[in-house]
């Protein structure tokens, strides 16, 4: 499933992101921002169990999360998209996966991955702001499902139609939400119009 976040919100704060005059202080911080309606949006079903707690006036029923979380950042860039998951699930499993895009061939490389050795009682989320040849989320999902992922959830600001539509097809137990779906590629394998270099322009390295 693909899921597009239409609020006007997330058409706001994705302007920011795609305005090339946008320091990277203000960048980073709306990365942050959006990273609440990703959570929002993309966790609306989970379980709850049911407990019983007090009030400072009567007993009353409550809710807490019965799913165990995973999220996971793809280096680095999916980093700026962790605030809003981390800071509404202060319980959540943080794991990472480093992958480097060689920009000849444009395909992944691996260099880093912690993660629970398995995985099938998590609902994984995958932090990848954006989905371009699909390279690094393609590797990204193959490592988490090598590890019994069950459940699979991806948040991606940006994704080039024609790749999200085939991770789709090739993955069709995975949810995914983005807020925008651009339609061309570069030949360096960049969005277009796109956001340019998510990470770079997070972390101020352009």
């Amino acid at each position: 499933m693909i899921k597009i976040i239409d609020h006007p919100l997330a058409k706001t704060k994705l302007t920011i992101l795609r305005n090339k005059n946008t320091h990277f202080s203000l960048f980073r911080k709306s990365m942050q921002e959006i990273s609440y309606l990703l959570a929002i949006n993309s966790l609306s079903d989970l379980e709850l169990i049911q407990v019983n707690i007090e009030t400072p006036l009567a007993k009353t029923k409550g809710y807490e999360i019965k799913n165990k979380l995973l999220i996971v950042p793809i280096l680095r860039a999916g980093l700026g998209l962790l605030p809003g998951f981390t800071d509404l699930l202060n319980t959540a499993t943080v794991g990472l996966i480093g992958l480097k895009r060689d920009e000849d061939t444009l395909l992944p490389s691996q260099y880093y991955v912690n993660i629970p050795k398995s995985l099938e009682d998590y609902v994984t989320v995958i932090l990848e702001p954006m989905v371009a040849t699909g390279g690094s989320l393609r590797k990204a999902l193959n490592i988490l499902l090598e590890n019994k992922a069950s459940k699979i959830k991806v948040c991606s600001i940006i994704a080039y139609q024609k790749t999200i539509t085939e991770l789709e097809n090739e993955f069709p137990f995975v949810d995914f939400y983005v807020l925008a779906l651009d339609s061309e590629l570069n030949e360096k394998g960049f969005i277009i119009p796109g956001l340019g270099d998510a990470g770079d322009r997070t972390f101020g390295t352009i």
